[in-house]
């Protein structure tokens, strides 16, 4: 929230502009007529349009905005939850096996292990995929904690994890 001063009148009055909302706005529009390919980039865009914004605080309005990373063939780019990929773009289902690299059982919690920096990727598309068996994810860097349901078995969630994540080699799984 931003505070500006001003006079009118001879009296001194105080307004406050919320800053998050409009950022958040003109974010979404962004990412969604275009490519773009780092936070260093939209950070960019955004200071373009009159917005300087904190590293910390544009990796929280990506998470907090569902903001997701594709694959064109030729890097990866920001997308909108639920944004359709134009024709020349492919999903990271594909890559997913390369990705993931083992996954783990504690209890009602399923540990997987990613690449460094592709945890918060993976439990996004994990989430947006609905799975009955999941009540939610929480990722780091290279991990995710994935809440199993009360009743789900661990062979249907392999079974979904199998299918939402592209495929993945039921090797990983210990």
């Amino acid at each position: 929230m931003k505070i500006y001063a001003y006079i009118c009148g001879g009296i001194e009055y105080l307004l406050t502009v919320k800053v998050k909302p409009e950022r958040h706005r003109i974010i979404r529009e962004v990412v969604g007529k275009g490519k773009v390919g780092s936070q260093e980039e939209l950070a960019a865009i955004l200071e373009k349009r009159g917005i300087q914004v904190a590293q910390a605080t544009l990796s929280r309005d990506i998470r907090d905005l569902g903001i997701t990373k594709l694959h064109d063939g030729g890097g990866y780019y920001y997308s909108l939850p639920g944004a359709v990929p134009d024709k020349s773009s492919r999903s990271i289902v594909p890559d997913m096996s390369r990705i993931v690299s083992s996954v783990e059982f504690a209890g009602q919690i399923a540990i997987l292990k990613t690449r460094p920096g592709h945890a918060n990727m993976v439990a996004s598309f994990i989430d947006s995929a609905s799975m009955e068996e999941v009540a939610g994810t929480i990722a780091g860097d290279d991990t995710i904690f994935l809440a199993i349901r009360e009743g789900a078995s661990r062979d249907s969630l392999k079974a979904s994890l199998g299918r939402v994540l592209g495929g993945i080699d039921s090797r990983l799984f210990n």
